[in-house]
């Protein structure tokens, strides 16, 4: 894999909000493959909010980590100015430091890229974010030597705001994926057909959609298992009570990333109804545990669910089409042991070897550097 990389490239700089775990295993297989140095530029910890949502900091082995809160470690990276740094931004639209930092930059010798989801584009704030991106790259956008836009989401957007089609490649978050199937926290045997949705309780995240597609689906015996909290949770909760499906729903507070990933295993269908998702990691989860999936068009992660066998993709926002994606999940039945392994083998393509494969076939159609 070394001889992707361009002559004299020395370093690589991925600039990141945050040390993120759902990053590490890809940089860390990136770290390995290629002969310079790869350097995550993040402020340190995480934030309170993600750790609420059960994230768990994962320490890096290869990478080398400067926490860009510090003047010293911001200064030191940003004085990186020469053609044999390739500096990779993530963030653009959301965190200041990340924009300070291609400013100063952008004006010198270094390689540039972008590695983003898609912003959210609300109905008052869509066309703000674009005008904004239109701006970005009718300005700097010839500085960028390529975008890894994070699934057809992503790869939408930054088509919308101007980038052509030939600087972007689909990109995603790159899990490791063990031989088998994540196992579950018990074997269940009761019978019971189980959807299970985890994130925050937050409009975006679309489990009020969920709630009201569920209220349509009958026949064998099922139960939903709701994780996570935010600001929507006790709202949900009430539109529950008192309705028919009272019983058959419950509602549990986050749990540590292990732990989901067992009870994700343990269910028949993974369901991520968000009305927008830059990713949506439950489904990268959902397959390595072996456990099919129904998600929304407006998740980055929908991209991995092109086999049939994986899930069904429904229409963002419209409970009709979600209602009836879970009643065919439902009358399918639960899944054997044999399936489960072929849905954890839709994994593989999301594999860090697999993100690694992308970032350097990238880099290996690089010309010389023209500054």
């Amino acid at each position: 894999m070394n001889r992707a990389v361009p002559a004299g490239l020395r370093r690589i700089v991925f600039w990141q909000p945050i040390v993120s775990p759902h990053q590490r295993d890809f940089l860390e297989a990136l770290s390995t493959a290629v002969p310079c140095e790869v350097i995550l530029a993040a402020e340190s910890g995480l934030p309170a909010e993600r750790v609420s949502q059960g994230w768990r900091h994962s320490p890096h082995e290869q990478v080398r980590v400067v926490d860009v809160a510090s003047a010293d470690g911001f200064e030191a990276l940003v004085a990186h100015r020469g053609a044999d740094s390739l500096h990779v931004f993530s963030g653009f639209f959301s965190h200041a430091i990340v924009w300070r930092a291609f400013k100063l930059l952008s004006g010198s010798s270094a390689r540039l890229a972008i590695l983003s989801e898609a912003p959210q584009q609300g109905p008052w704030t869509g066309w703000l974010k674009r005008a904004r991106g239109r701006l970005l790259v009718r300005r700097w956008g010839d500085r960028f030597d390529f975008v890894l836009a994070m699934g057809g989401v992503g790869l939408r957007f930054f088509e919308s705001i101007g980038f052509p089609r030939r600087k972007i490649d689909a990109f995603g978050y790159y899990l490791a994926v063990p031989a088998e199937p994540w196992p579950a926290v018990d074997d269940a045997s009761d019978g019971v057909f189980r959807f299970i949705a985890a994130g925050q309780m937050i409009r975006r995240k679309g489990f009020d959609l969920l709630l009201a597609a569920l209220a349509g689906v009958d026949g064998r015996p099922w139960r939903c298992d709701l994780y996570g909290d935010g600001p929507l949770r006790e709202d949900l909760r009430r539109a529950v009570e008192g309705s028919p499906i009272a019983d058959r729903v419950d509602f549990h507070l986050p749990l540590e990333n292990d732990a989901i990933r067992r009870e994700i295993a343990g269910s028949d269908c993974c369901v991520v109804p968000s009305r927008h998702d830059g990713w949506g990691m439950a489904i990268n989860e959902a397959l390595i545990a072996g456990t099919p999936v129904v998600c929304s068009d407006g998740c980055g992660a929908a991209a991995m669910l092109d086999d049939p066998i994986g899930g069904i993709v429904v229409p963002a926002g419209r409970i009709r089409p979600l209602a009836e994606a879970l009643q065919k999940s439902l009358s399918a039945g639960k899944i054997d042991r044999e399936g489960r392994r072929r849905v954890h083998g839709l994994a593989e393509r999301f594999s860090p070897a697999a993100g690694v494969r992308v970032f350097l076939d990238r880099l290996a159609s690089l010309g010389p550097s023209s500054r």
